[in-house]
């Protein structure tokens, strides 16, 4: 099996981060401050003064194409040699996510998070034909306390506790040519539910600086049963550390590295057949991915702020055939009051 390179582009994205980062910016008040909320592909960066409330939306949206098993490359012809009637192709997952942030002590802050989202995969069957697999609607509505841990004039450390409520779909269908003309269950990824309360906990830590700031945060999806369809998808924990620099009043600069592991699936929905593609097969589901982000942030008079990141894969290693990640982005809106 091949192994693809790694990408070029994290180089030249490194490297104008570390030039910007030579001019100097005047110091502000920390909520005034462009790198005052962590780049816009970070959820629940920070925790809000008494009675105040944040209003959010992040629209999150990955490509994929290609195969991996483990971090080698195979081909649709290896899928098909394996057994399986067909193979992905491509994929393009996204989320909008609309977020209410609620200070309800000093030190405690309430976020709610409800996500939509839209799923496509294009499919290849072993005779050459071509078909979509789709899916759209809500996900899991996630309900999130934040703790205050530390508090200082230049650095911030909370810890979050969260629950996911399963209140997306887990019956997602769809009609294809292998399906007779029946519509069947749509395979797991496209699902928008775990259907199980999941519990995520975490701890953000964020140090400021004249004109730049540094964070780390780690959280984790923590499933701890089987759903009604008799399967159990993997826990998923996330580390991202970052650096953020201001160039000036409005605008700042950042650079991330994010990991991200998905653990391996435990059950099978009987209704789903593995043998249709490696997508339909609980044992090719999770792995690993490590990822890069190039971001900037915006913020305006009046409690509106603005992000966009940019992110591309540096190192992949999947419990494949799984599609792998091609370039990412995440852009949203903030308003504080």
């Amino acid at each position: 099996m091949n192994h693809r390179p790694l990408p070029f582009w994290p180089l030249p994205a490194l490297g104008l981060i570390i030039a910007l980062t030579g001019s100097r910016a005047q110091a502000q008040n920390w909520d005034e401050r462009p790198d005052g909320f962590a780049p816009i592909g970070i959820s629940t960066d920070g925790e809000k003064a008494y009675g105040a409330w944040t209003f959010s939306y992040q629209n999150m949206r990955t490509d994929g194409s290609g195969l991996l098993d483990g971090r080698g490359q195979v081909t649709s012809a290896d899928v098909f040699a394996d057994g399986y009637a067909a193979s992905p192709q491509s994929a393009t997952r996204e989320a909008h996510n609309i977020n209410a942030l609620f200070g309800y002590s000093e030190s405690t802050s309430l976020l709610l998070t409800l996500p939509f989202l839209n799923n496509e995969v294009t499919m290849r069957g072993e005779v050459g034909q071509a078909y979509e697999l789709r899916s759209t609607g809500m996900g899991d509505l996630n309900i999130t306390s934040l703790f205050q841990l530390g508090h200082a004039e230049d650095e911030v450390l909370h810890a979050q506790l969260g629950v996911s409520l399963p209140t997306g779909s887990r019956d997602e269908r769809g009609v294809t040519p292998l399906s007779g003309g029946i519509s069947e269950k749509l395979p797991y990824s496209l699902q928008l539910s775990s259907g199980t309360l999941d519990l995520i906990p975490g701890i953000t830590y964020v140090k400021r600086h004249e004109s730049t700031s540094l964070g780390f945060q780690a959280k984790e999806i923590v499933r701890f049963k089987e759903n009604s369809d008799n399967y159990q998808l993997g826990n998923v924990a996330h580390l991202s550390g970052w650096v953020s620099r201001v160039f000036n009043e409005d605008v700042s600069g950042s650079l991330r590295l994010g990991y991200r592991h998905e653990g391996r699936m435990k059950g099978q929905d009987p209704s789903i057949d593995p043998t249709q593609s490696p997508m339909h097969d609980p044992n090719s589901q999770g792995g690993d991915r490590v990822t890069v982000w190039a971001g900037v942030n915006y913020i305006e008079t009046g409690g509106h702020s603005f992000g966009f990141e940019l992110g591309g894969p540096l190192w992949q290693d999947l419990n494949g055939p799984q599609l792998e990640q091609d370039l990412s982005y995440a852009l949203g809106w903030h308003y504080s009051f």
